[in-house]
């Protein structure tokens, strides 16, 4: 006897429709069950988020000043409020404080509990492919380019001031950024430049500010476009490391190490959509240190174990709790 085959979503038997019937006419319709996870796995896609920061949430962001706890309280009423907020953010700090980490943590949290539209962009990267448009063995042209930034309900800017453009594409970012600004389109910024340079003593040479960098036009849209958030503290990347508090990896900061959930993926339903329910401590096998996630699918509620390695940036999946 052939055993019934079994679906992720029963309502349209993996087909992505569903009949619809109405006085007796019936209809074709998008499957309102598995239609959410797909739109966010595509959101997630097409965001461009760089592989080194999609795990980053805002619950793994570890805050080691006051400064850095006001920009973490900061994002995450950013999150709550959108699309009901005035302007975006511009995160302004030295390299290694959580400036990227909490503007990809923004967008990630909107794309998978309000399935925002957003992108990220890198301005070197950015620039880099701008300049590239213009050849003639281009893959893409200058449109295909800028179009998806001008549109996208929420662009995540970073480094902005660190790329050196010229005049004409300086021009080109201006025409993007007032497009977005007419348009009343959301834009979150990280710059390790400060927004005003500091005095210098007779005979030093003084650090280049924003406005150096980027132009006084251009900084002065970007102004009315964000709002300010400082960010100072201890570099991430250098002095919380070698103190021993990696907020990747570390036995005495297990809290530390959640799911990211658009890293896990629900074996049933395919969604991305996962809940932390709870975890173990710090753990070492042959493999290297993990911490045993206990989680739950948000679209199909199954529930499983995560075996999370961060160091290694590995996920194994050990059982459904449903078994």
């Amino acid at each position: 006897m052939k055993a019934p085959a079994v679906y992720t979503c029963s309502s349209c038997r993996d087909t992505g429709w569903i009949v619809s019937r109405s006085e007796q006419v019936e209809t074709a319709v998008p499957c309102p069950d598995c239609r959410k996870t797909r739109t966010t796995n595509r959101l997630l896609k097409d965001a461009g988020i760089p592989p080194r920061y999609f795990e980053r949430g805002l619950e793994a962001y570890s805050a080691q000043d006051r400064s850095q706890m006001e920009a973490l309280k900061r994002a995450a009423e950013y999150v709550e409020a959108f699309p009901d907020v005035p302007r975006g953010l511009l995160f302004v700090g030295k390299p290694g404080v959580g400036k990227t980490h909490l503007s990809v943590a923004i967008l990630k949290k909107l794309i998978l509990e309000k399935n925002v539209a957003g992108k990220f962009i890198d301005e070197t990267e950015f620039l880099r492919r701008l300049q590239y448009s213009y050849g003639p063995d281009s893959a893409e042209t200058e449109r295909e380019v800028l179009l998806p930034l001008m549109k996208v309900d929420l662009l995540v800017w970073d480094d902005l001031g660190t790329g050196r453009p010229t005049e004409w594409a300086m021009e080109t970012i201006r025409t993007l950024l007032n497009h977005r600004y007419t348009f009343q389109k959301q834009t979150i910024f990280t710059t390790n430049w400060s927004l005003r340079a500091p005095g210098a003593k007779p005979g030093e040479t003084t650090e280049q500010a924003l406005a150096e960098r980027i132009g006084p036009r251009l900084l002065s849209r970007i102004m009315e476009m964000a709002e300010i958030v400082q960010v100072t503290g201890p570099d991430f990347r250098t002095e919380v490391r070698k103190a021993g508090m990696d907020f990747v990896q570390s036995r005495r900061r297990a809290d530390q190490i959640v799911v990211q959930a658009g890293r896990l993926q629900c074996e049933k339903c395919g969604s991305v959509s996962i809940e932390e329910r709870g975890k173990s401590e710090v753990k070492r096998n042959r493999s290297g240190e993990f911490v045993d996630v206990f989680c739950s699918c948000r679209d199909c509620a199954r529930e499983f174990i995560a075996r999370v390695y961060p160091g290694k940036n590995r996920i194994e999946y050990l059982k459904s709790l449903e078994d």
